[in-house]
């Protein structure tokens, strides 16, 4: 399967590929990034390349055996997912646990048993110390694939036994490519997607075969503006509203943070580099209204409220927080 199947990275496939034929992929691997930029679908790749049955290393996986199909199809019995169970929580020590069990058995088929855990951020330090206690001591055919946004945010004796590999946002035009080429997409409709995208190739992906990603976006931009027309009674209404549904709140942080983005491109005339075209003449009305200061101290403020939600705060505090800075343009 050519740079099986992802879409760019190929340095870090090719390392990997060489890994996988050699027979010493690490049996921790942690791989970071921004939501939607492809964690996921790698740490898939990997498992599939280390469990495939193909005679040539190299490649691996085929995508056409066995064990191919029934990792693809997430019904393996050496592979194993521990996400979280409830959307904008963290695992649970008793999901750890259950998978320390499912690593204790030698495997089922081949010389491979692989875990997947998702959203390790959002961990907290109990499972984070379980889930030290199998890195310490894996068995020898163990691999552990750990997925997270950042790794400071995670324990460090957790990033220090691991082998990092950190996802970085594509080239515009990589992305555009690849939903042309692979999904088919028109040419201008993948031009605006992968603008938009943020270099995030699962959420171009995503916003070309759900409406709905779109409209989401849409609707950030649209608070985004509504807050600064709402006293402070209103903006805390809003933050107990949001604060009942965290599981979204981290994308519509990221929302907010590139429309005041856009905004301060506008301030510093760089209009080219502007992601919401469509808004433009509603973020010129904002950038016009407002000083450079005031719109560096927004960024700052969503930056740092992106952390804190990583660190498990208190959604309608960080919120709340975060609306009494918020500019008012009555």
């Amino acid at each position: 399967m050519e740079n099986w199947g992802i879409v760019g990275y190929n340095w870090l496939v090719q390392q990997l590929q060489h890994a996988v034929a050699a027979g010493v992929v690490a049996q921790s691997l942690l791989i970071t990034g921004p939501e939607s930029i492809g964690k996921h679908t790698l740490a898939l790749a990997i498992a599939e390349a280390l469990l495939c049955e193909a005679p040539d290393p190299l490649q691996r996986p085929c995508g056409l055996c066995s064990a191919c199909r029934r990792a693809a199809a997430g019904n393996h019995p050496d592979l194993g997912l521990v996400e979280p169970e409830t959307e904008g929580r963290g695992v649970k020590i008793e999901q750890i646990r259950d998978m320390e069990r499912f690593l204790s058995l030698t495997p089922n088929v081949g010389a491979h048993k692989i875990t997947v855990i998702t959203d390790l951020e959002l961990m907290n330090l109990n499972a984070g110390n379980a889930l030290l206690k199998t890195l310490e001591e894996p068995p020898a055919y163990a691999h552990l694939i750990l997925l997270a946004t950042d790794a400071d945010t995670l324990l460090p004796t957790i990033v220090s036994r691991s082998q990092h590999l950190p996802l970085r946002p594509l080239d515009d035009a990589i992305i555009a490519q690849a939903l042309v080429e692979r999904w088919h997409a028109g040419e201008a409709e993948a031009s605006r997607l992968a603008r938009l995208s943020g270099g995030r190739m699962g959420w171009a992906v995503r916003a070309l075969t759900d409406p709905a990603h779109l409209q989401e976006m849409e609707a950030a931009l649209g608070q985004l503006f509504a807050l600064l027309q709402m006293d402070l009674p209103a903006r805390f209404e809003l933050a107990q509203t949001l604060a009942q549904n965290s599981g979204g709140l981290s994308q519509l942080l990221e929302y907010w943070r590139l429309g005041w983005r856009d905004v301060l491109m506008l301030q510093q005339a760089n209009p080219q580099e502007l992601m919401f075209l469509e808004q433009r003449a509603t973020l010129e009305a904002l950038a016009s209204r407002l000083d450079v200061a005031s719109t560096t101290r927004m960024l700052h403020l969503l930056t740092e409220a992106q952390a804190n939600l990583l660190r498990n705060a208190n959604t309608r505090l960080l919120l709340e927080t975060l609306f009494l800075d918020w500019p008012e343009l009555y």
